[in-house]
């Protein structure tokens, strides 16, 4: 780990906002956890202040006594409250694609490699809920972190926060992680389903073939029709294989932003989201067309994720 310059070290965002990002995992030490009185223990604090007056004033011994076990105690307690934190190894998976307007999950796992149980933690977002986890010696607890993804484009992961106050509630002990972690976020799509355009084909219009003369069977590829497979191979035990025509019924699309309609950009890319998870659905061979880019026709999942990511990418 990189040593800290002394403006870094005074910088009072990274009270707050944590360090700069890393790639993961992060293991907490003294340099990444905090930790302050909270109200509780600013309320026992004046007692205590109140307490040792009265002392003074009185000459009370036993006064003395009882303020300085009760400051003591709490010090113990700022000091098990580091310890709680101290030593966890933090790391977070890749979030899956979404579209615009849903939210985006990234899972945050948390180990305890030591042998001392971590009680009462709270992990979550700095600006979200958080939840409550007991991580025993050994064990490993996950926590999902819902972002709402307002735009398309890459989403940061916002900082990441552990708090604690174990074990006396007086102090509030926390780390704030932040992570080079980040989703894709694809254009939203239409709500609306239009008509694909009369020029989507590649020779000014749709190519289509008529024949459908069965030529056999090849092994089933991630992104296959479902409508292919043949189920009763399947059934006895043969395999997963999908039937194999040849001229076979097709439809060949081009989707190109300047024939797509909206009056905005966003509102063009929202509709081309659309029309490819729709050419997709129905089996289609599309490819699609960008200022700048350009994607040659074909069909599966692969080809459907390179479009949508041009798509959540374009202009960015």
């Amino acid at each position: 780990m990189a040593a800290l310059s002394l403006r870094e070290r005074l910088d009072l965002s990274r009270f707050f906002q944590g360090e700069k990002p890393a790639p993961g995992p992060i293991t907490l030490n003294q340099r990444r956890i905090f930790i302050v009185p909270n109200k509780r223990g600013l309320g026992l604090a004046l007692l205590l202040l109140v307490q040792l007056l009265a002392s003074t004033n009185y000459n009370n011994n036993l006064g003395f006594i009882l303020t300085f076990l009760m400051g003591s105690v709490a010090m113990l307690g700022a000091v098990y409250g580091v310890r709680n934190l101290a030593g966890l190894s933090v790391s977070v998976g890749r979030a899956e694609p979404v579209f615009a307007g849903d939210a985006a999950r990234f899972k945050l796992r948390i180990d305890n490699p030591g042998p001392t149980p971590r009680i009462s933690l709270r992990a979550g977002l700095r600006d979200g809920p958080a939840q409550a986890l007991n991580i025993l010696p050994g064990e490993t607890a996950q926590v999902v972190l819902a972002v709402a993804a307002a735009r398309r484009g890459w989403l940061d992961l916002p900082t990441v926060t552990l708090t604690t106050a174990f074990p006396l509630g007086l102090f509030r002990a926390w780390s704030p992680l932040r992570f080079k972690e980040r989703a894709l976020v694809y254009p939203r799509p239409a709500s609306d389903s239009l008509p694909f355009p009369a020029s989507a084909g590649g020779d000014g219009g749709p190519r289509r073939s008529n024949a459908d003369d069965f030529h056999g069977f090849q092994s089933y590829q991630p992104g296959d029709p479902l409508r292919r497979i043949h189920w009763k191979g399947v059934a006895k035990g043969q395999g997963v294989h999908v039937k194999e025509y040849r001229g076979e019924e097709s439809l060949q699309l081009y989707l190109d932003w300047s024939h797509t309609p909206g009056h905005d950009g966003e509102a063009r890319l929202s509709r081309l989201c659309r029309w490819v998870l729709d050419a997709e659905q129905t089996g289609a061979s599309y490819g699609l067309r960008l200022p700048g880019t350009e994607i040659k026709p074909g069909s599966g999942q692969a080809h459907l994720r390179q479009c949508l990511e041009s798509l959540a990418l374009f202009g960015v």
